[in-house]
This record gives C-alpha cells, structure tokens and sequence, in this order.
C-alpha cells in the first residue's frame, strides 16, 4: 500500500506540473496576440487621429510617402472608395453600402476599353492588416484581395515561387503572395514560398514572392486570393480599381508627365463609378495617389 500511494503521489505531481506549465504556455500565448491587437487598434486610432489618407499630400504639395502607405507609381492609377471628404473608408467595424459592392466589379470590361487603358483589374484592400509568422508580426503592412488579374494591371512580376490562377480563385484556395518587404519582415534571411503565414487567424500557404518597382506599400503587402476575402474579414465589401495606363505610342513621357497622366486616368475611372453609386450615399470613389 505505502509503495502504490507513493506512486499515486508522483502521479499527481507531474499532472500538477504539467497543468503549470499548460497554463504558462497559454498566457504568454494570449499576452502575445493581445499585445498585437493592442498595437493594432493604436495605430488605427494614430491614422483616425491624422484625419488624412495614407499617402496623400504633404504640406509643400508634394506626394508623401507614410510608413503604413500604399501608392502607386509608374504606369498606374487606382480609384479607392473614400468618404465623400477624401478619408479613407473602414469597412472593418460596419457594413459596406450595398450600393458600392458591385460596382468595380461590373464596370472593369469598360474600363479596358477605354482609349489609354491598357489593364484594369478590381481588388480589395485593408491597410493595418493582421498578419504573422510565428513570433514575427508584420508591422504597418496592407493585405489585398485579389484575382489573376491584378498582377498585370498593378505591374507585379513574380519573383520566386508562382502567382494565382482562376482555379485557385474558384476553388477560394487559401494561398498567399508576399511582396519583398513582408517576406522580409515575417521570414528575415528565409525563402517564405511553402511556408505559411496567419491572416486574421486563418492560415495562408505562401506559394510565391512578387514585387512592382511602382507599387511602395510602406510595411510590406500580403495578396490573398479575392473569394477567401470574406472568409478573412467576415463580409464583403467595395473594391478599389487598379489601372495600367497604355504609353502614349512614339513618346517618352517625363515623370511629371507620368503623374498627371495617373491622376486623370484615375479621376476618370473616379468619375465613371460614382455615374452609378446614388446621391444619398457618404461613400464616394476617387483617384488615389
């Protein structure tokens, strides 16, 4: 008997120890994502606080780049919806207008045939987004949704690994794109391409690395594909047109020239969607830089 209560003793001793160390596993568990969170709502709350879009002007009328941004350069120009006083719209803590949800979508076969448009594609965008790798969070990145399309229309070119195809869009793989300065910031000194990487909690296998010497996205970029978007950010929501702009044939444009350019096409395709978006509605679209 004396032996069988020793042994029930250490028994019960090592569950004990166990239990602690479950329990020390789970709060440094939750005291890390908190912490995540944490700084994701202070940067909100900083970029709410600036009331302007990321990106935008700077006081000598010159672009300015933040560090959280994403704009465009080179041969393209986006229209993003905003508010009607040009701040950008978060759709992360209500629903979108019914009224906007479509539109891109339905007005991109137009937009390509129009003179001077070489590509348009539709895509989804939330600046802040929640993505990790382990103990590496990326800080001050976008993540897109997009379609097959998109790569040709923004001017990205795959780097390692490969791009999306329609069935991966169909079949609402969840598989992820990385720019360089988020395969940097989630895999310092590693090839990420079959690696995974945690979208608001659901994981992303990374099937390629892809970057646009135009696109400057501040934090880095993660693509995933457009059908998954609902699946990452709980409903859909309007997108924002990403356009290449054909050269003029037999001339060399400046980039001033290039700038003024961008910003027409941009206000065109602006001007286009918001022909259908209701006058009642707050949300507009327009050029973004």
């Amino acid at each position: 008997m004396g032996g069988d209560g020793v042994i029930k003793k250490k028994k019960q001793w090592w569950v004990m120890v166990a239990l602690f160390l479950l329990f020390v596993f789970a709060v440094g568990f939750l005291s890390f994502h908190l912490g995540r969170r944490e700084g994701q709502a202070e940067q909100n709350e900083n970029k709410e606080a600036d009331g302007k879009p990321e990106g935008s002007r700077g006081a000598d009328g010159g672009g300015s780049e933040t560090e959280t941004g994403m704009s465009f350069g080179g041969d393209c120009a986006v229209a993003a919806p905003c508010l009607a006083d040009g701040t950008p719209c978060d759709f992360s803590l209500e629903l979108a207008p019914p009224s906007l949800v479509p539109l891109a979508d339905r007005l991109i076969p137009e937009l390509e045939e129009q003179e001077g448009i070489a590509a348009a594609a539709a895509f989804y965008r939330r600046n802040q987004g929640m993505v990790c790798h382990g103990m590496e969070a990326l800080q001050g990145g976008s993540v897109l949704g997009i379609g097959p399309d998109f790569l040709a229309a923004s001017g990205f070119q795959v780097e390692k690994g490969r791009g999306f195809t329609e069935r991966d869009v169909e079949e609402k793989r969840r598989i992820a794109l990385l720019d360089g300065r988020a395969a940097q910031a989630l895999f310092p000194g590693l090839d990420p391409v079959g690696e995974t990487v945690e979208v608001e909690g659901r994981l992303y296998q990374v099937v390629g690395v892809a970057d646009s010497p135009q696109l400057r996205t501040g934090g880095g970029l993660v693509l995933i594909p457009e059908s998954t978007w609902s699946e990452a950010y709980q409903y859909m929501e309007p997108k924002s047109v990403a356009l290449r702009i054909a050269e003029p044939v037999g001339e060399s444009l400046t980039e001033a020239e290039w700038e003024a350019l961008r910003e027409e096409t941009g206000a065109y395709a602006a001007r286009m969607l918001n022909s259908m978006v209701p006058e009642k509605e707050t949300i507009r679209y327009q050029a973004w830089e």
